[in-house]
């Protein structure tokens, strides 16, 4: 399994519940330090290469990614007239591409797998 976003909030959670019903978890985190006790990968979703090389990371760990949970997300939350471009370009590239290019890799070897 691998979680991108896993250092925090409902990542960390969902990261946790799954390594108590003895599940091979890997989460992701793009700054500081994995959380204590989750097997962490550096990745930042808004990079494909990161990415991809986060999989090739847990997959040595763990063999192949079966379960996903595409949770990476930033929140720059503000009133529009005061949001800027970059902000809502990072909320975006995060948010939603950064979820869709995590689903396209992992769908590789799920496919694989059936």
């Amino acid at each position: 399994m691998l979680v991108p976003g896993g250092p925090r909030g409902l990542g960390l959670a969902l990261a946790r519940a799954f390594v108590e019903a003895g599940d091979n978890v890997a989460v992701t985190y793009r700054s500081g330090d994995p959380p204590e006790g989750l097997f962490g990968v550096r990745c930042d979703v808004t990079d494909a290469e990161s990415g991809d090389a986060a999989f090739t990371e847990a997959e040595a760990k763990h063999g192949p990614v079966e379960v996903l949970v595409a949770n990476a997300g930033v929140t720059k939350d503000q009133l529009i007239l005061r949001m800027s471009d970059d902000d809502f370009t990072s909320v975006v590239d995060t948010n939603l591409a950064g979820s869709w290019r995590v689903a396209k890799r992992a769908s590789k070897g799920m496919l694989r797998l059936k």
